[in-house]
């Protein structure tokens, strides 16, 4: 759900995640994030921890926490994530259309932080 059709109060997106990947490890000053796992293993970083969720789990990030995931399966899996207060709904399709090479600038302009790189399948 885009934010726009709530008043700016939260942004709803599904991530379909291919096969052991996720995104760096960062933070956001303005905004919670909950993550709930739809389909899949995930291995989440979250204030220092590590723990693996599966289908049915909810993880909530409170905001400047460092946090990030993986999907651990060699299959995609799906999470769904909320985003309160949203307003942060341009940063997804954007991202997928940039280099890495231009992630910080472009996460900066939409209050992501990143303090490290992606979490490993180990």
């Amino acid at each position: 759900m885009h934010s726009k059709d709530v008043n700016g109060a939260f942004t709803i997106i599904e991530v379909d995640v291919p096969p052991f990947s996720g995104p760096p490890l960062h933070y956001h000053e303005d905004r919670e994030e909950i993550f709930e796992v739809l389909e899949g293993r995930f291995r989440f970083h979250c204030a220092g921890e590590e723990f693996e969720v599966g289908p049915g789990t909810s993880v909530v990030v409170p905001r400047n926490t460092v946090h990030g995931w993986v999907n651990l399966g060699p299959g995609r899996a799906r999470l769904l994530g909320t985003f309160v207060p949203g307003g942060i709904d341009e940063f997804f399709p954007q991202i997928g259309q940039t280099p890495p090479t231009g992630w910080i600038d472009l996460a900066r302009q939409h209050d992501t932080w990143i303090v490290g790189a992606p979490l490993s399948v180990k």
